[in-house]
């Protein structure tokens, strides 16, 4: 494939002159059924302090996986800009987990729409926010900013500097901007992205951190989860990323993409980027158009909703350490080891010939004797003991006790 120039493709002045706005958008979901019983229907997986943050001294606080998230945003954006998605019920937890939100950037989803309904919803918080700060009624240059609040990435440097380097991307290309994870195994538990040739920004980014500029590659596809066969071929040919969930573009570019794709959403989000300025965010106004437009809404992930279908779309390589801690055995990889076994944050553990184990109870002193390859891991009131390498199984587990009430 040859090598796109985008310097023909657009005016230098352009480039030069540009300076838009950054508004991360964390996605604070429900709970996650394969962490199981640390998360459930009372505890989302983005409050799970699962490890200390990379690089935190002995003795601080446990950072949760939202706060991670949120430092990730601030690192591009000041706090004004950043918005949280989240449902009712959690509304409040966030609020006390990130004391730095304003109020009226947290925003409160009348009822589930996958991320497609979250990503419009807060399109529409930005543009209000765009009108509020600039009277702007034209085009929209400003970038939103998506990520999921319950992953792991580090070092924070490596992080913004893809994400600067995604800005630039999504300028010079008028495009959908996705990070693809460089792999370092065939995972099947991930999504990938099939990349094409490689684009040549006009004016890189300096890059202080780094010796090298982070690539930028048009993409050809994205792959749903495979089996262990496809995903080593897609290992070995050196032309597949992990599709991370994490995405930007230009405000211009997603409202194009929502009115060829899904109208209604491009509806919402320029409905509630047109309430008056001295209307508030989460107002009452602002919760009538909400409740109004969300049942029409089709429930759909941003993925097979925009992304799939969209115009232009490009990735740029992530060479940051990523996980979306999505089982007990990934948890481990992060853990500290002591004496062979995987111990999470303010757990004792006494071992007496075990090893290769997860063990994850706060507050509480464990006693493992001869076992091996074990997650053990409690709860306030419950207790989930498996192997390691059936932990793809907790989602049952916790299927039914969801729907079984206690003896």
């Amino acid at each position: 494939m040859h090598k796109v120039d985008l310097r023909q493709a657009i005016p230098p002045f352009i480039v030069v002159f540009m300076t838009p706005r950054i508004f991360p958008v964390i996605m604070a979901g429900g709970a996650s059924s394969r962490l199981w019983p640390a998360s459930g229907r009372q505890k989302p997986k983005w409050d799970l302090r699962l490890f200390p943050a990379p690089g935190a001294k002995q003795g601080e606080p446990v950072q949760s996986l939202l706060e991670g998230a949120w430092e990730r945003g601030r690192s591009v954006a000041p706090a004004s800009q950043c918005f949280v998605v989240t449902g009712g019920g959690q509304a409040e937890l966030v609020h006390q987990s990130l004391p730095e939100l304003p109020v009226t950037n947290l925003l409160i989803e009348p009822e589930p729409r996958d991320t497609s309904g979250a990503v419009a919803y807060a399109a529409g918080a930005i543009l209000k926010m765009i009108h509020a700060l600039a009277g702007q009624t034209g085009d929209y240059e400003d970038v939103m900013f998506v990520l999921p609040g319950d992953q792991i990435i580090h070092p924070l440097s490596d992080f913004t500097q893809c994400v600067q380097a995604g800005v630039r991307v999504a300028i010079e290309m008028d495009a959908l901007v996705t990070f693809g994870i460089i792999p370092r195994k065939p995972a099947t538990a991930y999504g990938y992205i099939h990349r094409g040739a490689e684009l040549r920004m006009q004016s890189p980014l300096p890059s202080p951190a780094s010796a090298s500029i982070p690539r930028a590659y048009r993409v050809l596809e994205f792959r749903e989860k495979p089996d262990r066969a496809t995903a080593e071929q897609y290992l070995a040919s050196g032309e597949y990323f992990w599709n991370g969930g994490i995405f930007l573009w230009r405000m211009r570019a997603l409202l194009a993409e929502f009115e060829r794709q899904l109208p209604q959403h491009a509806a919402l989000a320029k409905a509630l980027g047109s309430i008056p300025k001295t209307a508030a965010v989460g107002g009452p106004e602002w919760n009538d158009v909400a409740r109004a437009s969300f049942p029409g809404l089709k429930k759909i992930s941003i993925d097979f909703g925009i992304m799939e279908k969209a115009r232009s779309v490009a990735t740029v390589a992530a060479d940051y350490q990523w996980d979306d801690i999505g089982s007990w055995s990934s948890v481990a990889e992060h853990l500290e080891n002591a004496s062979g076994n995987a111990v999470g944050p303010a757990t004792d553990l006494i071992s007496v010939d075990s090893r290769s184990n997860l063990v994850f109870a706060p507050g509480k002193r464990v006693a493992l004797i001869g076992v091996e390859g074990l997650a053990v891991v409690e709860s306030e009131d419950e207790i989930l003991i498996c192997k390691l390498d059936r932990d793809q199984d907790v989602k049952k587990v916790s299927e039914t006790a969801a729907s079984q009430p206690r003896k």
